[in-house]
């Protein structure tokens, strides 16, 4: 068993990884956000499945297809759970705002309030998705 003493450093760039997430999909690119992910990862929101980098990348690209999207995502309670020496375990949770189009906006409805389960594996020393499933708690439903 790993002590948090002996993992400090791997679960910082982890906490790193779960924020560079919230800022690639709010305001990244897609080589950004596609790059957090192992090549063979698995990414769910709800009911949306999406396997491999390339899918990834469609779900990214997506979200604009009609016209800017305009997002914050928010982390919190990140728990960590390192399996071995290149695998870890992380829940979270978080709150989501989303519009199309450009802010401001006058609605403060969280779209979403879901928890993140993930799987990460190491690349040297860089952390990455090898699953996030994000399961929906609480959603607004918003005129589109």
């Amino acid at each position: 068993m790993y002590t948090m003493h002996d993992r400090q450093s791997d679960r910082q760039a982890i906490e790193l990884l779960n924020q560079e997430f919230c800022h690639q999909l709010d305001r990244g690119s897609a080589d950004g956000f596609v790059d957090l992910f192992a090549e063979d990862a698995l990414y769910t929101s709800g009911s949306r499945i999406f396997r491999g980098r390339q899918q990834i990348r469609e779900f990214y690209l997506g979200r604009t297809q009609h016209g800017p999207r305009t997002s914050r995502h928010f982390l919190s309670f990140l728990r960590v759970e390192f399996l071995d020496t290149t695998h870890a375990r992380g829940l979270s949770a978080g709150f989501t705002f989303a519009a199309d189009g450009c802010p401001p906006f006058e609605s403060t409805i969280p779209a979403m309030v879901a928890d993140f389960e993930d799987l990460y594996v190491a690349h040297g020393s860089c952390w990455r998705f090898v699953e996030r499933r994000i399961i929906p708690l609480f959603r607004a439903i918003l005129p589109r």
